[in-house]
């Protein structure tokens, strides 16, 4: 598949990636949990005004990244910015310290919305974390939830004990180069492209790319919000 690059992928240094995860571990140090509420984010420049999400700190709340770490979109792009920080941290702190109140407080605020993505940072952290997820799908019926998830086995292990997912869970497995997966259910992949050509370890014959616009995709229901067993969404790799 060709396009037009209109960004360059770098990578970003290790020294910058710990500098960034210590000042947000420093912030999450710093919160009082008891009178911090769960931030949901609003008119990213991707995901648009009319697709919420939260997030939590990339690479700390993220189980399995070790193959995309220096190449992460949120720590390069995002988290360079002290109220992004701050946010991520925030979020982190209750997930990590009072986890039923931060679904709660997830699942109250999404009611008022017709989509809403998981994860702009971070990912599933364990099997009560997904179930939450799951959960929340369910007793929402009228919001499409898009998430993405590197936690391959962790996934995989949850539709084995528990059957196909919500309809409305649009839940896509994230690949990149020298990426390890099995995918016995044919989940939808996401993949970077890069400029050289090279794509993700696990690509399908069935792609398209990306817009790079979710709300864009949302509002005529295509994209990753109506991505089928077996296609893999291409993006450039930035």
């Amino acid at each position: 598949m060709k396009t037009n690059f209109t960004h360059k992928y770098t990578e970003i240094s290790s020294e910058a990636i710990k500098n960034r995860i210590n000042k947000m571990l420093e912030y999450r140090n710093g919160i009082n949990v008891e009178s911090a509420h769960v931030k949901l984010s609003f008119g990213n420049r991707k995901t648009g005004a009319l697709v919420p999400s939260v997030s939590t700190i990339p690479i700390v709340d993220c189980g399995n990244c070790k193959v995309c770490s220096k190449g992460c979109y949120d720590i390069k792009h995002v988290c360079i910015y002290p109220n992004v920080q701050i946010s991520r941290a925030n979020n982190s702190a209750i997930l990590q310290q009072d986890r039923k109140r931060f679904f709660a407080e997830i699942e109250a605020q999404v009611r008022f919305y017709a989509f809403f993505r998981w994860h702009v940072g971070g990912d599933i952290k364990d099997l009560d974390y997904l179930d939450n997820v799951v959960r929340i799908a369910r007793n929402i019926p009228t919001c499409q939830f898009l998430i993405f998830t590197k936690m391959y086995d962790l996934v995989n292990n949850y539709i084995s004990s528990n059957g196909e997912l919500p309809n409305n869970l649009h839940l896509i497995f994230s690949d990149w180069r020298n990426a390890e997966f099995d995918n016995p259910f044919n989940l939808p992949i996401s993949s970077p492209i890069w400029e050289d050509g090279t794509k993700g370890a696990h690509t399908t014959n069935k792609t398209f790319l990306c817009s790079g616009y979710c709300e864009e995709c949302a509002r005529i229901n295509q994209g990753c919000w109506n991505a089928k067993k077996g296609d893999t969404i291409l993006f450039e790799a930035h």
